[in-house]
């Protein structure tokens, strides 16, 4: 039983790997992060992998699981972060880092991204970055698809802002 569960798995879920990765990537900012968050992704999706319906989008699925856990790690490190600073500490290390790894114009639009409000951030990556349907991101986002059309045009809204911003910089 366990073995059909690990093939069913490994032809299911696993092609999205690279596409969680980026999305991760996205979300997070770096590269450790995401591989964290990856991994706790299908880690819970092999865990839970009997409640997914065969036949269903088995993409927005992981999604929804890589949205959920995204927002756990956030909010276990503001906790922590709190907990830190109320027993005098001063390192605190913030899930979202702001190291990019990558370089140029990508840099840039990263760390534009990283500056978004995560719910802004999310809504963004999963349909200008990853293409899902308003429809799609409102189940993946569990919000109403008008919600989802605000944060995506907000987000653009805050995106542009900040890129213009960068891009006056460039100009003489």
């Amino acid at each position: 039983m366990e073995d059909k569960k690990r093939e069913d798995f490994k032809h299911t879920a696993v092609p999205y790997f690279n596409i969680i990765y980026n999305s991760a990537y996205r979300m997070t900012g770096n590269k450790a992060d995401a591989e964290d968050l990856v991994q706790d992704v299908f880690l819970s999706a092999y865990k839970s992998f009997h409640q997914f319906e065969s036949g269903t989008n088995c993409r927005a699925w992981l999604f929804k699981i890589l949205k959920n856990t995204f927002i756990n790690k956030i909010k276990k490190a503001g906790r922590e972060a709190k907990q830190v600073r109320e027993l005098g500490g001063s390192a605190v290390r913030e899930f979202n880092s702001s190291t990019p790894v990558d370089k140029g114009l990508d840099e840039t639009i990263q760390n534009a991204l990283n500056r978004l409000p995560e719910e802004f951030r999310m809504a963004i990556v999963l349909c200008d970055v990853e293409g899902f349907s308003y429809q799609e991101i409102s189940e993946i986002m569990e919000c109403p698809v008008g919600t989802v059309r605000s944060r995506i045009s907000r987000g653009r809204q805050l995106l542009a802002e900040d890129l213009s911003a960068y891009s006056r910089q460039l100009l003489p």
